[in-house]
């Protein structure tokens, strides 16, 4: 990634400078390049999000909603993106796996403390980089795992994502899906249907059988999927 893109949730002008002064810090020693915006308060960061920040700093103690509440609600369109809590309000630390933080920064904390939230975050960013998709329709933008996609439905001009969460309905084509998602690991078992090869339960004479559901292979399709199955599986991929 070219920058490393911050959103610094903070009603504290004093505890966002501090962060802002870390991150220059940061910076310096490991030559990671910063793009941070600050948000007064969760309502303003939440109101028309999108899913292209690599890591949120929240603050627990915020205005209208507070920030445990308002990571619960980000979680809705952005399921993945690193949180780390910055408050003085310890005793909320096991909420946080609630909203999955990443980590948890109480005030007053040392830089020490806040390189190693840093570099775990970088970390988690890259891997959910190379590792997910971005979408979007009339809700806004989402961004989902390829590991959370059962398969990928097309549907008219509508693409429907069935996810471990939900289904996500965008407009789209099955070659805007196919293009979007790595080939290795995702295959056509019919012109409806993009199958996640990692979520195959079984094959039973002419349906494939992917998460709670059954999708019919098409004939034509039918040894090319299973020959992109079982080149998945072999080269450690793996079924559940």
């Amino acid at each position: 990634m070219e920058k490393f893109k911050v959103a610094v949730v903070e009603d504290d002008k004093a505890a966002a400078e501090k962060l802002r002064g870390f991150l220059t810090r940061y910076s310096e020693e490991h030559g990671v390049e910063f793009e941070t915006t600050v948000y007064s308060d969760a309502v303003f960061f939440l109101f028309g999000y999108k899913p292209d920040f690599n890591c949120i700093f929240m603050d627990i103690d915020l205005p209208y909603l507070n920030g445990m509440d308002g990571a619960l609600k980000l979680r809705e369109s952005d399921p993945a993106v690193p949180i780390i809590f910055v408050t003085s309000l310890a005793q909320y630390a096991v909420r946080g796996y609630e909203a999955s933080a990443l980590d948890y920064l109480v005030k007053p904390y040392s830089y020490e403390s806040f390189a190693m939230a840093v570099s775990r975050a970088i970390a988690r960013a890259k891997t959910l980089e190379e590792g997910s998709v971005t979408v979007r329709n009339v809700e806004g933008a989402h961004r989902i795992s390829f590991d959370s996609i059962y398969y990928v439905e097309v549907h008219g001009h509508r693409l429907l994502y069935h996810t471990d969460s939900g289904v996500v309905d965008v407009w789209g084509s099955m070659p805007d899906a196919e293009g979007a998602l790595p080939s290795d690991r995702f295959c056509k078992c019919g012109a409806s249907w993009l199958v996640n090869l990692s979520h195959v339960r079984s094959i039973k004479g002419d349906y494939v059988f992917v998460g709670g559901d059954s999708l019919k292979i098409s004939r034509a399709r039918k040894k090319p999927f299973i020959a992109a199955l079982h080149e998945y599986i072999e080269g450690g991929g793996g079924t559940e």
